[in-house]
């Protein structure tokens, strides 16, 4: 009972937790390591619920303290499975504020920018806010854009 209870923890953190280390940019991203990521998002919702049912089972049957500790951190992975973590680490940016350079205070001489003309509207978006966002609505005129970093 105790061996398939810790088993279930860590399948769980594995699928839920999984996904999210893996994006971390430090690490040497590999398409087999991505698809496996993506597996995990995938049927982390399922397989949290299944072991869920299965951990209530135990549970009840060995009513140990520490049971309901597993059982507890279960639940907090069923909860976690079903939101997109990947929205809260890179929060989408929200309305874009535009600022004449002399009024924009935050930017260095050293910092690059993504810089869009069209005809004689011309926007500049630093690469150090897209970084973080990876991306930003905005329109210059009657275009739409999409600056991506």
């Amino acid at each position: 009972m105790k061996k398939a209870l810790f088993i279930l923890v860590l399948v769980n953190l594995a699928l839920t937790l999984g996904p999210p280390i893996l994006a971390i940019p430090m690490i040497r991203h590999t398409p087999a390591m991505l698809a496996a990521a993506h597996a995990a998002g995938r049927i982390a919702p399922f397989a949290s619920a299944v072991s869920a049912l299965l951990a209530v089972a135990i549970v009840f049957r060995w009513r140990r303290p520490l049971s309901w500790v597993a059982l507890a951190l279960i639940f907090a992975c069923v909860a976690v499975s079903r939101v997109s973590i990947f929205e809260w680490l890179f929060a989408p940016a929200g309305a874009a504020q535009l600022a004449a350079i002399a009024q924009f205070h935050d930017i260095r001489d050293s910092d690059m920018v993504i810089g869009v003309t069209l005809g004689d509207e011309s926007r500049a978006y630093p690469v150090r806010y897209l970084a973080y966002h990876h991306m930003l609505n905005d329109r210059l005129g009657p275009i739409a854009l999409l600056p991506t970093y």
